[in-house]
């Protein structure tokens, strides 16, 4: 019995020592690894329209660098639609800050009011205690200056980038670098997105080789599952974006919300996230209905906004646009997008149900992990079958059109 707890247990240890250093090595890794996880699901994803160009007689090579460029372009069309948003926001931003001033004010004084709390406790509160800049502890700074200038005087050099503008000049230099490298990663993904098109079946016959004889076979279908997976997702998940970009600037701009088409673009990309992504867009919408001033109709419109473009979402859009392919469990699919969160940023928050979908086909296909396949699905995850009220409503919609048809 000993040696079975001694063997659980350094089996326990061991496994937990190769998930830190396997969690460790992709974070460390992640300039290298996230553009070309990137890239790699954008490749399965544009596939079909280099496959397309190429039945039509043109080359790979060519095929692979239209499908890029086409791909890339559009992401720049997206970008440059959201910077423009962006730049008139910000040229709205004194007439916002002067709307939002007096609102703030008016929920400081009912605030104090109900509890008796004064403003500067209440910023006290949010923001932690702060020394005002007019009243400066002498004695620091008195000695700060002197050791300013002792070592001015000791190293003229370093006078002209010493304090405020010292700063200044790291934060710009931080900032331009941070500038740099997200725009070099955007364009190496695209880099690799082109060389793994043109070199795909390459790829294809190095993996089949590594299989087994009598195993090449299953390992050919579980690929293929693998890309439809990848193609249904990302590519259905794109469409339902536009979709709801367009629905909710159109329900935005109906009920007066201020920067409409701003405020849905950002909400349709969060709906990458699971579940959080859409309280999120709810509830900057919300603020924005806020600071525009459009009143109890304001929030109406965006509540019913939100709600239409949930429910022709989740069910009648995504089972036919998305499909039911990457079937994860809810419970999977939040921890592996806090998960993801938490390793790499947005991107990992992205590409982290693509990637669970893509292991649980593999762990359906190799007998002992398929447990771990079953767990990660929703296959019996309700005790019986009945439909909800939303899927009952569907069906007799759906009755209704059939049968006047």
């Amino acid at each position: 019995m000993e040696n079975r707890s001694l063997k659980i247990l350094r089996y326990t240890a061991l496994l937990l020592i190769t998930l830190t250093l396997f969690f460790w090595g992709v974070v460390a890794a992640k300039g290298f690894l996230a553009p070309l996880t990137v890239g790699m699901l954008l490749t399965m994803v544009i596939l079909p329209v280099s496959k397309w160009l190429e039945g039509k007689g043109i080359s790979r090579g060519l095929a692979a660098f239209f499908s890029t460029l086409v791909t890339l372009s559009f992401f720049l069309l997206i970008l440059g639609i959201l910077a423009w948003q962006v730049n008139n926001f910000a040229d709205d931003w004194q007439e916002i800050k002067d709307r939002i001033e007096p609102k703030v004010e008016q929920v400081k004084q009912f605030i104090t009011n109900k509890t008796g709390m004064s403003p500067q406790e209440q910023e006290e509160m949010l923001f932690g205690p702060q020394q005002s800049p007019t009243q400066p502890n002498q004695e620091s700074s008195e000695s700060t200056s002197e050791d300013s200038s002792q070592t001015v005087q000791k190293n003229p050099s370093i006078a002209g980038i010493s304090g405020v503008d010292g700063s200044m000049v790291k934060s710009v230099g931080g900032y331009a670098l941070s500038v740099f490298s997200l725009f070099g990663n955007f364009l190496l993904t695209f880099i690799y997105v082109f060389f793994f098109l043109l070199y795909r079946k390459k790829f294809t016959k190095a993996l089949m080789k590594a299989a087994p004889n009598d195993k090449k076979d299953k390992a050919k279908e579980t690929m293929d599952e693998i890309i439809l997976i990848s193609q249904n997702y990302l590519f259905g998940r794109l469409l339902l974006i536009l979709f709801l970009a367009v629905l909710y600037s159109v329900g935005l701009s109906i009920s007066g919300v201020d920067q409409a088409i701003l405020i849905a673009l950002l909400a349709a990309v969060l709906s990458l996230i699971p579940y959080v992504g859409n309280i999120v867009g709810f509830g900057l919408a919300v603020i924005m209905a806020f600071v525009s001033g459009s009143g109890l109709a304001g929030f109406i419109g965006v509540g019913v906004t939100f709600g239409v473009a949930q429910f022709v979402e989740s069910y009648i859009l995504e089972p036919y646009v998305v499909g039911n392919k990457v079937n994860v469990n809810p419970v999977f699919t939040i921890i592996v997008v806090v998960l993801g969160g938490a390793i790499w940023g947005v991107t990992g928050m992205l590409v982290a149900i693509p990637a669970l979908g893509m292991l649980k086909v593999i762990f359906d296909r190799i007998p002992s992990l398929e447990p771990l396949g079953y767990l990660f699905g929703e296959e019996d995850i309700s005790d019986d079958n009945e439909p909800g009220p939303f899927d009952k409503i569907v069906a007799w919609v759906k009755e209704k059109f059939s049968s006047d048809s």
